[in-house]
């Protein structure tokens, strides 16, 4: 644990740009990091990171197909928390956490009105996951109009104006009630988003970063903690030209290397590098 209180502000520092073989900072190469799930937990936290962002960057701007591409999105939030013990695990994992970092009120290394600070905004998060009443995405399921855009959307090219008429009078209205419609459907998912995004910044900011090598494209590391990692974060220079796959269990973690460098042209199936290769590994638990 660290003595320093998580500024929820900053990056994560897993996914920071800085070189651990020589490039500096302002160097020509910067690190591509991957991101990985190693529990199905974890998994379903980064899904749902993602069509969140999606659904909001879309959402933002202006134009009808992106605030369809957004309404499509929503139904991406609903399927990726399907989970029935989601908003249990999550309290769970945060009133954890709120006790770890409750112990830390006196510890004399402590910003302590920072902790507390960071204590209350926790405590909010908490207290609005709580108050979420009923299954996720129900308002979305009781409307016949969103549900119909919904069951089109499976089926390729089935969202057309005159498959949907009610979709196609919705995107001839003006952006700004477009905008509106988006965030009050968007608003009820936020104490979910909020927990999901506390528990990612808690989880990605729990582990720092070591400079491995993988020999001939393959990695092997015994795990000592007790705590099975959930995530783990692969930094590689991209002018190596490989992608990492990763494996682990609460005993072992295994990356393996893959050549990539004419893939996206040939489509010709990745293979395990022969070089070694460097790069940053961190491995997150709670």
């Amino acid at each position: 644990m660290s003595n320093n209180v998580i500024d929820l502000h900053s990056p994560p520092a897993a996914s920071g740009a800085s070189s651990f073989d020589g490039t500096s900072a302002e160097g020509t190469s910067t690190l591509l990091t991957f991101e990985t799930p190693l529990s199905e937990r974890s998994r379903t936290w980064l899904r749902l990171e993602e069509v969140f962002l999606r659904t909001h960057t879309y959402a933002a701007r202006r134009d009808a197909v992106d605030h369809r591409a957004a309404l499509v999105s929503l139904f991406d939030i609903v399927d990726a928390a399907t989970r029935t013990d989601l908003k249990t695990d999550l309290l769970a994992e945060l009133e954890r956490q709120r006790a770890v970092w409750s112990a830390q009120l006196d510890n004399p290394d402590v910003a302590v009105e920072a902790l507390r600070e960071f204590l209350s905004d926790m405590d909010a998060v908490i207290h609005d996951l709580h108050g979420q009443i009923g299954k996720i995405g129900q308002h979305l399921r009781d409307s016949e109009w969103l549900q119909s855009v919904r069951q089109r959307s499976t089926s390729p090219g089935g969202a057309c104006g005159f498959e949907l008429p009610m979709l196609h009078s919705w995107l001839q209205r003006s952006d700004y009630e477009r905008k509106a419609e988006l965030k009050a459907w968007l608003d009820p998912f936020s104490p979910l988003e909020e927990a999901v995004l506390l528990v990612l910044r808690l989880l990605r900011e729990s582990a720092r970063g070591t400079d491995e090598i993988a020999r001939q494209g393959n990695f092997h590391r015994t795990l000592a903690s007790q705590r099975p990692p959930l995530l783990a974060h692969i930094s590689v220079d991209p002018r190596h030209g490989v992608v990492p796959e990763v494996s682990a269990n609460k005993y072992t973690v295994n990356v393996r290397f893959l050549e990539h460098r004419d893939q996206f042209q040939s489509g010709a199936r990745a293979a395990l590098t022969t070089r070694d290769v460097r790069f940053r590994l961190s491995l997150c638990a709670l």
